[in-house]
C-alpha cells in the first residue's frame, strides 16, 4: 500500500473499483456454466435416450449440493481469504462442466451437476465478503448489483451462444449464422467443453490480480483504504471463527425471514433458468432457436432490475435507516413476481409469455442487492457464512423448482397447458407470503453485537 506522508491530500485511487469487476466476470462464467444444460437439455435427452423425469433430477442436481455447501463455502472464504478460495472454486466448476462434454450417460450427468453445484456454491458468498472487505457501506447495494449482473449477463448469454455453439458443432460455422437449422446429436458437448476451457482462464486471471484486503494491494494508496472503512473502526483482519457460526445464525429471526425470501425468490427465478424452454416447447411449440432467444429476455431483464434494486436499496437505507432500507426493495419484487406469474396465464404466444416472465426476471432482480446487503450489514467478520446461509436456504428453492414444475406441469395428463397453469398459480402464492415476510425484516440487528460490517 502507498502512503504518502507530505504534500496535499491524497485523492484515492480506484482499485476497489476493479476488485469488484472481477468478481462480475467470475459471476458471468458462473451462469455460463449453471444455464447451458437447460438449454441444451431437448438434445441432451434425445442424444442420451433420457426421459423427462429423469431430466428434471439431472437439473435439480446442481441446485442441491449448491444449497447445502453454501455455509461451509461462505465460512471457508471468510477464514482462508477470497483469492485463492474463489481462483480454486473457479477451476474446479470448470473441469466439471468441461467433462459433462464427455459424458456417456444420466448417471454422468447427475455426478457431474452435483460437482458442479459443489463448487459454485463458494461463489457468491466469497463475492459477498469481498465487497464487505473493498466496498464502503453506503455503496454496498450497488456493488452487489454490479456483481450480480455478471450473473445476469452470462446467463442471458448462455441460451444464444448454446445454442449458437450446437448449430456450430452441427453445421459449421456459416450455417449456423444464417440460422434456421436445428442442432444434431452429440452438438451439446461442444459448448460444456468450451466453457470448461474459459474457467480455467478466467481462474488464473482472478488468482493474479485479486488481492484480500485493500492494504495488502500494492496499488491502493491510504485515501482509498480509508474512503472504503467509511469512517469506521478499522477493518477487521481477524479469520472467521473456527467453525461456521451456526448457533448464532440459528438465533438470527430477521437472517430466517431473509432466507424465506430468498427461498420463494428462487423457486419462481429458478423456473427460467430450468423448464422455461420446456414451457416453451409444449406449451407455445417454439423451436430449439426461439427457446434461447426467448429464455435470454428474462436473463437479460435482470441486468436493470439489479442496477434499480441496487440504488433503490442505498437511498432506503440512507433515507428510512435499517429498518425499511433492506425491507422495501424485497417485499416489492416479491409482490411484482406474483403478479407476473399470474399475468403468464392469460398469454397465447411465446413472445407474450417471454415478456410476462421477463417482469419475473426485472422484479427478482430488484430485490438481490437488498439481500445481499442485508448480509453485509449483519455479518461483520462472517459476511461469507450469513450469505451462504440464506443462499442455501434460497438454493434449496432451486432444488425443488424444476421438480415442482415439472410434476405440476404433468399432473393434469394431457392437457399439459393446465399443468403449467397451476404450477404458475402455486408459485405466485408462495410470492405473495415472501412478501409478507419480507416486511419484517430489519438489519438493524448484528450476528455479533461486535462485529457489525459498517
Amino acid at each position: 500500500m502507498h502512503v504518502d506522508v507530505n504534500g496535499p491530500p491524497e485523492r484515492p485511487t480506484g482499485v476497489r473499483h476493479g476488485m469488484v469487476l472481477l468478481a462480475m466476470f467470475v459471476a458471468v462464467l458462473l451462469y455460463l456454466d449453471r444455464v447451458c444444460l437447460s438449454t441444451a437439455a431437448t438434445v441432451v435427452q434425445r442424444d442420451l435416450g433420457i426421459g423427462g423425469p429423469e431430466m428434471d433430477w439431472v437439473l435439480s442436481a446442481f441446485f442441491w449440493t449448491y444449497a447445502l455447501a453454501q455455509l461451509p463455502a461462505g465460512w471457508i472464504g471468510d477464514r482462508y481469504g477470497a483469492r485463492w478460495t474463489l481462483a480454486a472454486y473457479v477451476l474446479l466448476w470448470s473441469a466439471t462442466t468441461g467433462l459433462m462434454g464427455l459424458a456417456r450417460g444420466v448417471t454422468a450427468l447427475v455426478v457431474l451437476r452435483l460437482g458442479c453445484g459443489l463448487f459454485e456454491a463458494g461463489a457468491y458468498p466469497v463475492a459477498a465478503g469481498i465487497v464487505g472487505r473493498w466496498v464502503p457501506y453506503r455503496s454496498r447495494g450497488i456493488a452487489s448489483a454490479i456483481v450480480a449482473v455478471g450473473g445476469r449477463l452470462g446467463g442471458a448469454i448462455a441460451p444464444v451462444l448454446t445454442v449458437w455453439l450446437m448449430l456450430v458443432a452441427t453445421h459449421g460455422i456459416v450455417a449456423a449464422s444464417k440460422g434456421g437449422a436445428e442442432p444434431g446429436p452429440g452438438s451439446w458437448r461442444l459448448p460444456m467443453i468450451a466453457y470448461g476451457l474459459v474457467g480455467v482462464a478466467v481462474a488464473a486471471i482472478f488468482a493474479w490480480r485479486f488481492r484480500d484486503w485493500p492494504q495488502d494491494h500494492p496499488a491502493v494508496n491510504a485515501a482509498e483504504v480509508t474512503l472504503i472503512q467509511d469512517g469506521a473502526a478499522p477493518a477487521q483482519r481477524a479469520a472467521a471463527a473456527a467453525v461456521p457460526p451456526v448457533a448464532a445464525l440459528c438465533r438470527h429471526g430477521g437472517l430466517w425471514l431473509c432466507s424465506f425470501v430468498q427461498f420463494a425468490a428462487n423457486l419462481g427465478w429458478a423456473f427460467i433458468v430450468t423448464k422455461m424452454p420446456a414451457y416453451l416447447a409444449e406449451v407455445h411449440g417454439a423451436s430449439a432457436a426461439q427457446q434461447g432467444w426467448l429464455q435470454s429476455l428474462p436473463l437479460a431483464a435482470g441486468v436493470l432490475g439489479l442496477f434499480v434494486g441496487g440504488r433503490f436499496t442505498d437511498s432506503a437505507a440512507r433515507r428510512f435507516g435499517p429498518r425499511w432500507g433492506r425491507s422495501a426493495a424485497m417485499a416489492v419484487s416479491r409482490l411484482a413476481v406474483a403478479g407476473a406469474f399470474a399475468a403468464v396465464l392469460l398469454v397465447r404466444d411465446p413472445v407474450a409469455a417471454a415478456v410476462c416472465l421477463s417482469v419475473i426476471g426485472f422484479a427478482t432482480d430488484l430485490g438481490t442487492p437488498a439481500m445481499w446487503a442485508f448480509g453485509q450489514d449483519i455479518g461483520g467478520r462472517n459476511v461469507g457464512a450469513v450469505v451462504g446461509w440464506a443462499n442455501m436456504w434460497g438454493n434449496i428453492g432451486a432444488a425443488v423448482s424444476p421438480l415442482v414444475f415439472g410434476f405440476l406441469s404433468r399432473s393434469f395428463g394431457a392437457d399439459v397447458a393446465a399443468g403449467w397453469q397451476a404450477a404458475f398459480v402455486a408459485c405466485a402464492l408462495v410470492q405473495l407470503l415472501a412478501a409478507v415476510a419480507a416486511a419484517f425484516i430489519s438489519s438493524s440487528r448484528p450476528l455479533e453485537p461486535d462485529t457489525a460490517a459498517r
